[in-house]
């Protein structure tokens, strides 16, 4: 807060430093017309928007909206999300590195007048923190964004689940494009920061918001608690995932088919791991989403979150959400819907026969049959929720010892989420655990050294083993 008490006598209190104009870098003070200058949108355009903007200032309660708000809102954010892809294309040419400019990209802060004095500087200090790391698959949206301009990363999905290509497709079925159309809407760099900023920030937001009152526009009556402390950066979110991985060690693991001829590697199936791409999207919010299980339509290609870049939620809590929706979609995409013995043995198909005919099984009591009713009737059959819920006790109670869950669930979330070898370790001795995990165990060991001996033939004598081969042999060793 260091800012706060420059250029002011000590004699004044932090209070009346706050109300004092002065304590706002000069850069800063009237943010949103510097910036709308920036965008350069005509004159009548930002004279309407600044009203607008003043006029939602000054609403009473900014959570509770009639239709005369509502329509001042959708003016507002409108205008917003035009004025953010004029300023990001420009700061992206010019390599403008102000710190206004910046807060506004990455924070969607506009006027320093929507928010208290300490928060305006805070995020002025925060802005020149690195929030992101592409080594880790983290992004703040201005660095994701400009990798989706530059044609670096594909696109996202929109809300009906089409990416980029999926929406050329449509528009050729209807007629509003053909086959020629194609490599000029591929190369369509424009359209293709468009499709992103409609769907993946515009959307994102919202969804990430998780609470009605939604507004594009970074606000005080948004922010609950010290805006410092609620900042999702890199650091948090890979401490996060870690947690979950030091349990759930095969989450992000996915089985492909691996072949290296030059090496004697002829189709061998191996776990590899596949980490997902994660975007901090410019709100302060409540929630995590899994945006999409994967890239396109190859099943290598890594999975999309997205997370507010401030929370007052538990990151941990929204991460194992995240990650069970992630497990759930992931599962029933690389089983294609398809009723058969596959499906059957998978996550999703275990599961929904659980939830479906758990009247019928006669391995559940009564006592656990009104105990799933209760938990079916809260998420009001909605088997994702009914999952995810579960997914939480497996991480965040059994993984501790502490027995939550039936048997039938028990045993599905051990075959299909095992836990980490140090975890089985200590739950070995367990009564309800030890069966089992000695399985497992059993199981896993004979396979490994099974491993081993084949590995060992396709790899020339004293030459090093594949990495990739090496890999699955430690996997299967976890």
């Amino acid at each position: 807060m260091n800012l706060l008490l420059r250029n002011h006598s000590p004699s004044l209190t932090y209070d009346e430093i706050r109300n004092d104009d002065l304590c706002i870098p000069e850069e800063l003070k009237n943010s949103a017309s510097r910036i709308i200058s920036y965008a350069n949108i005509s004159a009548e355009q930002g004279r309407t928007f600044l009203n607008n903007l003043e006029s939602f200032r000054i609403l009473k309660d900014k959570s509770i909206y009639d239709p005369h708000s509502r329509k001042l809102l959708e003016s507002i954010s409108k205008t917003f999300f035009e004025i953010y892809v004029l300023v990001l294309k420009r700061v992206l040419s010019e390599k403008n590195d102000s710190r206004l400019l910046q807060m506004f990209l990455r924070y969607c802060y506009m006027d320093e007048k929507l928010l208290k004095p300490e928060q305006v500087i805070s995020l002025y200090e925060l802005v020149d923190q690195e929030h992101g790391s592409e080594e880790n698959s983290t992004y703040v949206i201005t660095s994701w964004l400009e990798l989706i301009l530059n044609r670096k990363k594909d696109p996202s999905i929109n809300q009906f689940g089409q990416d980029y290509y999926e929406v050329f497709r449509e528009m050729k079925k209807r007629g509003q494009m053909d086959d020629r159309d194609k490599a000029a809407y591929d190369a369509d760099t424009n359209r293709r920061l468009q499709h992103e900023i409609d769907n993946l920030l515009q959307l994102g937001q919202r969804l990430c918001c998780g609470h009605g009152g939604y507004f594009p526009i970074l606000h005080s009556e948004q922010i609950n608690q010290d805006i410092t402390q609620t900042l999702v950066d890199n650091k948090k979110i890979s401490a996060s995932l870690n947690r979950i991985l030091e349990i759930d060690f095969s989450a992000f693991h996915r089985e492909i088919v691996y072949s290296v001829p030059e090496k004697g590697i002829k189709r061998e199936l191996i776990m590899i791991p596949v980490m997902p791409e994660i975007i901090l999207i410019p709100t302060f919010g409540s929630r995590g989403v899994m945006w999409q299980e994967l890239t396109g339509r190859v099943r290598t290609t890594a999975g999309r979150f997205i997370f507010p870049i401030f929370s007052g939620v538990n990151l941990d809590k929204l991460m194992v959400e995240v990650v069970a929706r992630f497990r759930w979609e992931l599962s029933r995409t690389m089983f294609n819907y398809a009723r058969n013995d596959s499906y059957q043995n998978s996550l999703t198909g275990d599961y929904s026969s659980y939830i479906q005919f758990y009247k019928k099984n006669r391995d559940l009591s009564a006592e656990a049959k009104e105990k799933l009713k209760t938990q079916i009737d809260k998420h009001r059959n909605n088997i994702i929720e009914i999952f995810t819920s579960d997914y939480d006790t497996w991480i965040n109670f059994e993984a501790q010892g502490l027995i939550r869950l039936n048997k039938v669930c028990r045993e599905i979330m051990f075959k299909h989420c095992p836990f980490s070898r140090p975890v089985r370790d200590q739950l070995e001795k367990q009564p309800l655990y030890t069966q089992m995990i000695t399985k497992y165990n059993n199981i896993r060991n004979k396979e490994n050294r099974l491993m081993q001996a084949h590995f060992a033939k396709l790899t020339p004598h004293g030459s090093p083993m594949d990495p990739n081969l090496t890999h699955h042999l430690n996997y299967s060793q976890s």
